[in-house]
């Protein structure tokens, strides 16, 4: 009896060596997949801050202008050449800009399941935040490309695109002739209300995108890395 009930104790004692070691396997197989998509969050993550740095410096730029444009409607109009007006217009009505976000580490993350086993809550916490966090500026966007339009639209319809073209010489970008004939000026359209007001609202919009909107993604950005390389570290 004494050797049976060895037999079942070595038994017993080897299917828990055996279970030990399987999940001591799982365990590091979890761990250098973690590991894996920690690498690839944290080159997604610097790949996005490079994204807002570079569309925040174009932003900027604009924001600058629109700023400027809005000092012209109070000055004298006989101050005001129309080569400024059509430069000051080109850095304001020509285009507008949004950031090209990457996502495919973290939906990867989430969609196969591997968010739950990031051991660090802060960063666990982090990963969830940061899709909603880009939407809100996504969104931010937005309302800077409609008020774009509102003002663009209005600006097309009262004033001249050639003469923003033919004084910036953009007629070779375009690969159009440079006209022979001098369009109508621009200036007139700095003394409408109409146009006052579409600036100011596409002004405070752009500029609440760029000191707030895209500062509050960029920390979240830097939290995430910081609290990748924590935990790479441990």
């Amino acid at each position: 009896m004494l050797y049976a009930i060895g037999e079942i104790i070595l038994v017993v004692i080897g299917i828990l060596i055996a279970l030990q070691i399987n999940n001591w396997n799982e365990d590091r197989k979890t761990q250098a997949n973690q590991e894996k998509y920690l690498v690839l969050l944290k080159a997604e993550a610097f790949n996005n801050l490079k994204e807002i740095e570079r569309v925040k410096e174009m932003v900027s730029t604009m924001n600058t202008w629109q700023v400027k444009v809005i000092g012209l409607i109070d000055a004298p109009q006989d101050t005001i050449t129309e080569s400024y007006v059509s430069k000051a217009f080109r850095n304001t009505l020509l285009s507008t800009y949004n950031i090209k976000y990457e996502n495919s580490a973290l939906s990867e993350l989430k969609s196969s399941g591997e968010l739950k086993n990031v051991r660090n809550d802060s960063l666990r916490k982090y990963l969830i935040a940061l899709e909603p966090a880009v939407f809100k500026v996504q969104g931010q966007e937005e309302n800077v490309i409609r008020s774009f339009l509102e003002i663009t639209e209005f600006a097309k319809i009262n004033g001249s695109y050639r003469r923003i073209v033919d004084d910036n010489d953009m007629d070779k970008l375009l690969d159009i002739p440079k006209s022979t004939k001098i369009k109508k000026s621009n200036i007139h359209l700095l003394s409408q209300d109409q146009f006052e007001n579409r600036l100011l609202h596409y002004t405070g919009v752009t500029g609440n995108l760029l000191k707030n909107h895209y500062p509050r993604l960029e920390e979240h950005l830097e939290k995430i890395i910081a609290l990748i390389n924590e935990d790479l570290k441990q």
